[in-house]
């Protein structure tokens, strides 16, 4: 509900052309592909550096100061400490979620360090035809890291404890080579996408170096020239986390999931101990910082529109609740640079259990921010399933939920992001994040009772904020129980640090468009929680967050039935020309209200597809009105009327000025919609033969049955079939209980299988020798033909032609649908000229060859009597009658006029009773 200001419902506001800015940023990034495969080239860089089976180096690009920058992947039951077995079948919730909805379908991904095992046993089968895990890119590096998130993702529980987070979904996989390019593209598509990698920062225990003590194995991989004391990616806002937070503003329903780094598990070698610089043989004994407290968590991992997960160590009791939350000792730290949060969240990421690249039945364990980031990204994709669940359910059918104002099928990702960080567990919730754990440890089950509001305690609202607006509403609290009002929203691109020393640890905000929640009890304005980057182990307090583009505000014990004003503003100038936002609160009041509502007409109504119902309540002074369909608020219905014009349950929520509602008794619409449907549905041929045809009406119960024939309306047909003797085209309108439905339309046309004319014409043909024909059948929709020889089925003739070369009688057999014809036969011979050789006791010319107009034929033969030559084409086709030449001295001449012949290639065929002669010729 709109209060006041300036707020619009719009969808995500751009002012970028979409196309254009994609195109951008994926030719910058493969400008610097090629530039730093050609520096690869010149340094003779090592492209891939194996220091150990879980660690793998590979170069991805250059810094500012040409020096190369180095990927890895971040490895040091995660279901249930996240509590998202309560979505499974069987959980809690009786939800019976999986990630196998449709409209789920293709959109996760997974950005990793190679291609997964897609035949193990976990990962095989697939979803609506396609492929549980589909490499899209061209990865060759067979990868246990990539195969064990993967399965973490979507293992389809052939091992039970191997199930995947969402185990009915299927996951799309590319190799992080040239990441930034393909998530620009793939970004649309996704809702989605697990990143556990990152460049390669601070220290590197490598145990391929050699020697036996392992204090002489580490190597410092800071930039020198950026800083001497520690590694300047830690906290810093590269282009790429700019570019990450540009990728995720323009595509507000696709949230990136990145795991926070384990460097706090790597510190290096004792004070004063050599150490190599990066991978070379360089030492040094300088002291640098032991990435062992905060600001340990590198470059994209602190863009602001991504969710950084760490790693949680979590003690449960003996109902799986968590008795203790907190990070792991390898977890990454924040805050960044400019005091944000960072990790956001934590997930499941010791000793988790899941797929292996080894064989198809290879499972095993590993520890580390990779594994917590894929336990939170497959649960995430489980809150976008039950959401466009209720969503659906809200749509058009019954739903046991509470989902305000929403924008489309799925949640914005800063809506996803908001709900995961507000129902986050954490060891004492009022004393809010931190820069070790952020907002606490995922809750899926808590999320996704916020997502039902089976208790309508919770409401979740997407809006947008224009430029100098405020947003405002009114709230009443339930009291005994906190009240928890978050707001989060995806923000666009900040400027990414300057590439120099003193801009090391740089304090500058990079938080474009500042929002600010606030509540107002009438007598004091309770602020959101801040925390001190100048302190960082200082607890939060609250205050004007300027850094963070999530605020939260938590009263701990609010007084039962107390109102407060919710405000949502934002300071100075605005990027672009509004900002969307998302609020989630907890807490709200459940208890009636001493006023009753009530709606007209009272009585359940069924309504025929394309009509409405007005529904009306009265008016009354200083109330606000809000129409729920199923439960769920509907878009700008927020007068005392409503045109209903779907199935569904209605009723009408009325708030007073003092913020306590009260929902009608609902009113149950259902839409009558007959279906009107033929069978055989198809057109249809009617045979010459007068074979019947029949129509039959389907699924007629309790109807009223009109056919039409080319729109009029039949007499004396009402009967469920009706027998066509005739062309049309044929529709059977279908009532029941007023409400009409018209078929699609049946065409009926006179079948043609009567009248098969074959090609060529002559019902007699000679083929010669190693010489082909062709028979050539009619054409029309839904011939199907069987040729036969001597009435002898031919096996695979089935097409409109028939190529032959042996002698028979041919004819062909056409079905239209249940009609049949034949067709008239056709006589190919092999005449003897087909074995003839040449006679040296007879010679046969003819001349000219090539010939124009006339050939003039001789043939000798001491006892020739009857002799005639005749014409054939390549085809065995007799093209001019025989000519009986004539005998002059026992030698047979004559001459034949050709003009009438068509150029090409002919055969001159001689008879001298049973001798036979053949003379090729050319007629130009």
């Amino acid at each position: 509900m709109c209060l006041s200001g300036k707020v619009t419902c719009s969808a995500q506001i751009k002012t970028e052309s979409t196309q254009n800015w994609q195109i951008d940023l994926s030719q910058q990034y493969d400008r610097q592909r090629r530039q730093t495969l050609r520096l690869v080239q010149k340094n003779k860089w090592p492209v891939r550096k194996n220091y150990s089976r879980s660690k793998q180096l590979v170069l991805q690009e250059t810094d500012p100061l040409g020096s190369p920058i180095y990927y890895t992947l971040h490895n040091t039951e995660a279901a249930r400490g996240t509590r998202t077995q309560a979505l499974y079948k069987g959980g809690s919730l009786k939800l019976e979620l999986s990630g196998s909805s449709t409209a789920l379908s293709g959109k996760i991904g997974l950005w990793d360090g190679g291609r997964a095992l897609a035949t193990h046993q976990e990962l095989t089968g697939s979803t609506a035809g396609v492929p549980v895990v589909q490499q899209m890119d061209r990865a060759d590096n067979l990868s246990d890291h990539t195969t064990h998130l993967a399965g973490t993702l979507v293992a389809r529980g052939i091992n039970p404890l191997a199930r995947g987070m969402a185990y009915g979904a299927r996951l799309s996989i590319w190799d992080y080579t040239d990441d930034l390019s393909e998530i620009t593209a793939a970004a649309p598509d996704l809702l989605l996408s697990n990143h556990a990698y990152g460049p390669v920062v601070g220290w590197v225990y490598n145990p391929s170096r050699p020697g036996a003590d392992p204090n002489l194995k580490w190597e410092w991989w800071g930039n020198s020239t950026m800083s001497n004391t520690e590694d300047y990616l830690f906290g810093f806002y590269t282009t790429k986390a700019r570019d990450l937070d540009r990728i995720a503003y323009n595509s507000p329903f696709y949230l990136m999931v990145r795991s926070a780094d384990n460097k706090r598990a790597e510190t290096g070698p004792p004070s004063g101990t050599a150490y190599f610089l990066k991978n070379t043989n360089d030492k040094s004994t300088l002291p640098r910082s032991r990435n062992d407290s905060y600001d340990v968590i590198p470059a994209e991992a602190t863009a602001k529109n991504v969710l950084t997960v760490g790693a949680a160590d979590v003690t449960f009791n003996n109902q799986n609740l968590p008795i203790t939350v907190g990070s792991t000792a390898f977890s990454g730290w924040g805050p960044t640079d400019d005091g944000r949060i960072k990790p956001d969240l934590l997930g499941i990421g010791t000793d988790v259990f899941s797929t292996l690249s080894s064989n198809p039945s290879a499972y095993g364990i590993y520890t580390g921010t990779s594994m917590a980031s894929a336990n939170v990204t497959g649960s995430l994709a489980l809150l976008q399933e039950l959401y466009a669940q209720q969503k659906a359910r809200a749509a058009g059918g019954a739903s046991n939920g509470q989902v305000a104002q929403g924008t489309g099928q799925f949640m914005r990702s800063a809506t996803v992001r908001g709900l995961v960080l507000h129902t986050a567990n954490r060891n004492t919730p009022a004393a809010g994040p931190d820069y070790r754990q952020g907002w606490g440890l995922l809750d899926t089950e808590a999320a996704a009772r916020v997502i039902l509001n089976a208790d309508q305690a919770h409401y979740m609202l997407e809006k947008t904020l224009e430029s100098g607006g405020t947003f405002t509403q009114r709230i009443v609290a339930e009291g005994d129980e906190p009240l928890i009002v978050t707001l989060c929203w995806t923000d666009p691109e900040g400027a990414a640090t300057t590439f120099a020393p003193a801009s090391v640890n740089s304090l500058t905000p990079k938080l474009v468009n500042d929002l600010d929640v606030r509540l107002n009890d009438g007598r004091t304005t309770t602020l959101p929680f801040v925390l001190d980057p100048g302190n960082p182990s200082r607890p939060a307090t609250s205050g004007d967050n300027f850094r963070d583009n999530i605020e939260q505000i938590y009263i701990p014990n609010p007084s039962p039935g107390q109102a407060y004003s919710l405000s949502i503003s934002h300071k100075g100038d605005m990027t672009y020309a509004g900002q969307p936002f998302s609020i989630i609160i907890s807490g709200l009041r459940r208890s009636p209200c001493s006023f009753a509502v009530t709606i007209s007409p009272r009585v359940d109504t069924t309504l025929c597809t394309g009509e409405s119902l007005l529904l009306s309540s009265e008016a009354r002074s200083g109330f606000t009105y809000q129409w729920l369909l199923n439960n769920t608020a509907i878009d700008n219905a927020v007068s005392t009327t409503y045109r209903a014009a779907q199935a569904g349950s209605y009723a009408l929520r009325v708030t007073d000025a003092n913020g306590c509602s009260a929902t009608s008794p609902s009113v149950n619409i259902q839409m009558k919609s007959p279906k009107a449907i033929l069978n055989p549905a198809t057109d249809q041929w009617l045979c010459s033969n007068g074979q019947p045809l029949q129509l039959t009406a389907m699924d007629i119960a309790d109807s009223q049955i009109e056919w039409l024939r080319n729109g009029t309306v039949l007499p004396n047909a009402q009967s469920a079939t009706l027998t066509i003797t005739e062309p049309g085209r044929y529709q059977v309108w279908i009532s029941q209980q007023g409400c009409k439905a018209l078929s699609d339309t049946v065409v009926v046309r006179q079948s043609t299988v009567n009248a098969i004319a074959l090609k060529p014409d002559e019902s007699d043909l000679i083929l010669l020798k190693g010489a082909m024909v062709t028979l050539y059948a009619p054409t029309e929709t839904d011939y199907r033909y069987q040729w036969y020889r001597d009435n002898t089925l031919l096996t695979n003739a089935n097409d409109d032609r028939l190529s032959v070369s042996e002698q028979g009688v041919y004819k062909v057999r056409i079905t239209q649908q249940t009609c049949v014809g034949w067709s008239a036969e056709r006589t190919v011979h092999l005449p003897v000229l087909t074995s003839v050789s040449p006679r040296s006791d007879s010679s046969f010319m003819a001349y000219p060859n090539p010939v124009e107009q006339t050939l003039d034929v001789q043939y000798a033969y001491p006892n020739a009597s009857d002799v005639q030559v005749s014409v054939v084409d390549m085809q065995g086709r007799i093209r001019q009658s025989p000519t009986k030449l004539k005998a002059i001295n026992q030698l047979f001449q004559g001459t034949l006029n050709l003009s009438n012949l068509s150029a090409g290639v002919y055969y001159l065929q001689l008879s001298d009773g049973d001798r036979t002669r053949i003379w090729r010729f050319l007629k130009k």
